[in-house]
């Protein structure tokens, strides 16, 4: 018969052990670790949007508007050239095209980055992270901070890839020590005046990819942000996303966070009736992927 296919299919599912109330396999991963190996490259990249558009009001002044739209697209490939154990010790940081695209007045303004399409190496020496152009000369303070926070990960071994547990993992498992890694690896390049708070990382499913084995985690934290102590708002964004890291070598391949911003007026400014009413949205997606080894020299 034509259909006698489907319709045995649809009696063993009735009969099958699941239907009849056996336990079903929990399936679970167990993340691996490997060390850095000489010659390893990787391209991340990087876009953040953030808009909104609030009005503060108060008592007897007139509304104020406070209206803002940004967008940074980074692209930078690394490349390990010393290792130690399980801690790069000296890297090779390629930027692309990197631009910062702001709206003021109505008008798109953008401003490149000063690592814009440079190279960069960084070492790490006596403690600290030494930042010189591809030539080996110094480079100017600006560059610096940027190059050595994206750096900063010289002489350690990643401390998110290490928090990851050996034990198996299943679906709807918390990784508390995942979350207080992620969050601190957050605050590390934070601005001065942000701060991540109540960070939470729990696995949600497992994939098989085309690369291996993949955890895909839910991730939310609470950002805060205060310009100065002179700032008549605080900014705040409950952010919410995903984390996927390959099984094979626990490699993070895509973080994707947003949520809605909100501004808060400082509480003696609220209590004397300014509010601020209007709306916001951040947004940051992440992605990492291997690029071929360079070869040795």
């Amino acid at each position: 018969m034509r259909y006698m296919g489907s319709w045995v299919v649809v009696m063993g599912l009735l009969v099958s052990p699941v239907a009849l109330g056996a336990e079903a396999e929990v399936r679970t991963l167990r993340f691996t670790k490997k060390a850095p190996v000489v010659g390893a490259r990787e391209e991340n990249q990087t876009r953040m949007e953030m808009a909104f558009d609030f009005k503060a009001t108060a008592p007897s002044i007139q509304p104020i508007p406070i209206v803002a739209s940004t967008t940074v697209i980074e692209t930078q490939v690394f490349t390990v050239l010393a290792v130690k154990g399980n801690a790069v010790m000296r890297a090779q940081v390629a930027y692309g095209e990197m631009d910062e695209v702001k709206m003021a007045d109505g008008k798109e303004v953008r401003s490149p980055a000063p690592v814009s399409k440079k190279t960069y190496l960084g070492e790490f020496k006596k403690g600290a992270v030494v930042v010189t152009n591809a030539q080996g000369k110094p480079v100017p303070g600006n560059e610096q901070t940027k190059v050595r926070g994206d750096l900063k990960g010289l002489g350690r071994e990643d401390p998110l890839v290490a928090a990851f547990p050996t034990e198996p993992l299943k679906v709807g498992d918390s990784v508390q020590a995942v979350a207080d890694a992620f969050e601190e690896e957050l605050q590390v390049t934070a601005p001065e005046g942000m701060s991540y708070n109540d960070t939470r990382v729990e696995l949600t499913e497992i994939r098989d990819d085309t690369r291996g084995q993949m955890g895909v985690f839910s991730v939310s934290t609470t950002i805060v942000a205060v310009e100065s102590e002179e700032s008549p708002v605080s900014l705040e964004i409950h952010a919410k996303g995903s984390l996927h890291v390959l099984v094979d070598g626990t490699v993070v391949t895509e973080i994707s966070m947003g949520g809605p911003v909100k501004l808060i007026p400082q509480e003696a400014l609220r209590q004397r009736g300014m509010e601020v009413q209007g709306t916001g949205e951040m947004r940051v997606h992440l992605t990492s992927k291997v690029l071929p080894r360079a070869p040795r020299k």
